[in-house]
């Protein structure tokens, strides 16, 4: 028997079915249920599998607090809409569709819908019974990585700032800056400070109910011509 037929016998697609076989996508309780009757089981070998699931749901959130994604797998999700998509969810007024999602972050619904289904793929979202369910709460990509990708997001992030300046109102945004003098050796440290106090500001503005998504940039660059 194939993989499609198998699949198609548990009423799932075969893609998905190779993703669990390979530990790329933990089985829903739904999708449980719905392989024990494709197979004809019981009962008895629904909790079996529950308890499986429920097994591999915490070893994940043990061994991944805070996902450091690979380069690769942040190739495929540099669109800043990926992880505006994670943090919408917690959000109030949350309505688990991409029409919604697309009118909330004001982009084209098949681009929506897309990064939905690349996020389930990566195993970074979970739909389970209509829920969107976010399985990192933080999400970071590789420091210091020169990566084409990687620069692609922060020039988005920066051309976000600029069309923003125009439209958000001023008691809604902050935009600051500050030129000094540096001791190169620095440099290290200063990205220490940086990224602690990202953490902070993400862990001071998550408190309480969420209305909105907000991008925080923090740049460190010369403007003096750089010499070896």
């Amino acid at each position: 028997m194939t993989n499609a037929q198998f699949a198609k016998i548990l009423g799932i697609p075969s893609s998905r079915l190779s993703d669990y076989i390979n530990g790329r996508r933990i089985m829903t309780m739904s999708v449980g249920k719905q392989v024990i009757k494709g197979l004809g089981m019981g009962e008895t070998d629904f909790v079996h599998l529950k308890n499986l699931i429920e097994f591999d749901k915490r070893k994940v959130k043990t061994l991944l607090p805070e996902v450091q994604l690979k380069e690769d797998e942040f190739g495929v999700i540099c669109d800043w809409y990926h992880f505006a998509i994670l943090a919408l969810v917690p959000v109030k007024t949350f309505q688990p569709n991409a029409n919604w999602i697309a009118d909330r972050l004001n982009i084209p619904f098949e681009v929506a819908q897309a990064a939905i289904e690349r996020l389930c793929r990566l195993g970074l979202l979970q739909i389970e019974e209509g829920k969107f369910i976010v399985t990192h709460k933080q999400l970071e990509t590789s420091h210091n990585i020169p990566s084409e990708s990687l620069r692609r997001s922060h020039k988005q992030s920066l051309v976000q700032v600029l069309d923003n300046m125009d439209r958000v109102p001023l008691d809604l945004r902050d935009v600051t800056s500050i030129t000094f003098p540096m001791n190169r050796k620095k440099i290290p440290e200063a990205k220490r400070l940086i990224r602690n106090f990202r953490r902070k500001m993400a862990t001071l503005m998550t408190q309480g109910p969420k209305t909105d998504v907000y991008n925080l940039n923090v740049q460190l660059f010369p403007v003096t011509k750089v010499q070896k």
